[in-house]
């Protein structure tokens, strides 16, 4: 009885977030829907607290909405689709979503249930548990899902390292659980801790930089193969000229281009709030910044090679950008939401850049070569050319965009 606080799925309207065309691609799976029957099948405390981990499109938080849980997810994605289902079914007041890049829990803060979606990268499995653990109490219920090809035996040795004994359900309609139970000891982590523990980096020779990132993000730990083969196009630019690195990840390729380009503005967007403090650091921590309110004399001759700080938006694709006047958009764009290969992001990438640029600016794409979007960017440019002649990476230049 007390299980009737968990709504069904078959009950609930859920849709992706952004909508997406292709009617393969649905809100929820086989995962979902194996957690939330299985917690209908317990007798749990409405009472009790329950955080939910990477819900992907609201599904877990609309079924326990009236538990009135936390969520946490990095994706500003999956959090603008949590939203969405939310409202759609009437349960907008019922659950507190953030978004901690850091330990931003209230240190008094216990959960009793931790109710999880795997994630796609065990980097921020890792990072999330070890930050999750020391807020569970000594009898928490850590009940986890994901599809089978998506479980894998370094998921279950992470669980068993951080919170305790830990085991799997049977596999059913592909899918299957994890069961942990927090019986192992933990040192509580602080967030310089947290850092040097779960930050990676690498250092480039040309231009001499060294990027950082936190966990989760895209190619944090070495530098991507399409990433590089775009470092070896990169335009030559004018001073002051404005440039958006879309998709930004790490900042590798927007901080090589204010690396290698004095004086130009920079700006990065992603939907990972994780990848935005990567960018940051990556930034901050190679690029020398310039005083807008420096005196003129002798001063001023030393400011004038140093760059104006850059502005980071965690969004999605170019919404709540304002600025419509880019001289150049860097793009290394994915084509996967979650676990799902889509194309609909790129899409919209290539649309809003279109709309975000100076009538002479540029957009440059790189990409596999199986990836074919010459037709996609001819929807919004009059001009796309193929720059490149690597074998496995094409970089695109799209230009005079459409209005």
């Amino acid at each position: 009885m007390i299980a009737s606080n968990i709504l069904s799925i078959e009950d609930l309207k859920l849709q992706r977030y952004p909508r997406d065309h292709d009617p393969s691609l649905k809100a929820c799976n086989a995962a979902d829907e194996y957690l939330v029957s299985h917690l209908q099948s317990l007798k749990l405390d409405p009472a009790a607290k329950m955080l939910i981990l990477n819900d992907q499109f609201g599904a877990l938080g609309c079924a326990f909405a009236n538990f009135k849980p936390d969520a946490w997810t990095d994706s500003f994605l999956s959090k603008q689709a949590i939203i969405q289902n939310l409202k759609l079914n009437n349960l907008e007041q019922k659950l507190t979503s953030f978004n901690p890049t850091k330990s931003m829990l209230n240190p008094q803060q216990r959960y009793h249930y931790l109710v999880i979606r795997v994630p796609k990268h065990n980097s921020l499995l890792e990072y999330q548990l070890a930050i999750i653990r020391q807020h569970l109490d000594d009898n928490a219920i850590i009940i986890a899902a994901g599809m089978t090809k998506e479980i894998h035996n370094s998921q279950l040795k992470i669980f068993q390292e951080i919170i305790g004994t830990t085991h799997t359900s049977l596999a059913k309609k592909k899918a299957r659980l994890i069961f942990s139970k927090p019986d192992n000891a933990f040192q509580t982590l602080d967030h310089s801790t947290l850092e040097q523990q779960y930050l990676k980096s690498y250092t480039l020779k040309t231009p001499t930089l060294t990027a950082f990132g936190y966990p989760g993000v895209f190619s944090r730990g070495s530098l991507d193969q399409g990433a590089a083969v775009m470092l070896r196009h990169l335009p030559q630019l004018n001073a002051a000229q404005k440039i958006m690195d879309l998709g930004c990840g790490n900042g590798i390729l927007g901080t090589c281009a204010a690396k290698l380009n004095p004086s130009i503005q920079v700006s990065f967007s992603d939907e990972s709030w994780l990848a935005i403090e990567s960018a940051k650091m990556t930034f901050e921590r190679n690029i020398q910044l310039g005083n807008s309110n420096a005196p003129q004399g002798n001063n001023s001759i030393r400011q004038e090679n140093k760059h104006p700080a850059a502005k980071f938006y965690v969004t999605d694709v170019l919404d709540n950008v304002q600025q419509n006047d880019f001289d150049l958009i860097l793009c290394n764009p994915p084509f996967h939401q979650q676990n799902s290969q889509t194309l609909s992001i790129a899409k919209k990438m290539f649309l809003q850049s279109a709309n975000k640029l100076a009538a002479e600016g540029e957009l440059r794409v790189v990409a596999n070569r199986h990836l074919h979007y010459a037709k996609l960017l001819k929807n919004y440019f009059n001009k796309v050319t193929i720059i490149s002649k690597d074998p496995k990476f094409i970089v695109w230049q799209a230009t005079s965009p459409k209005r």
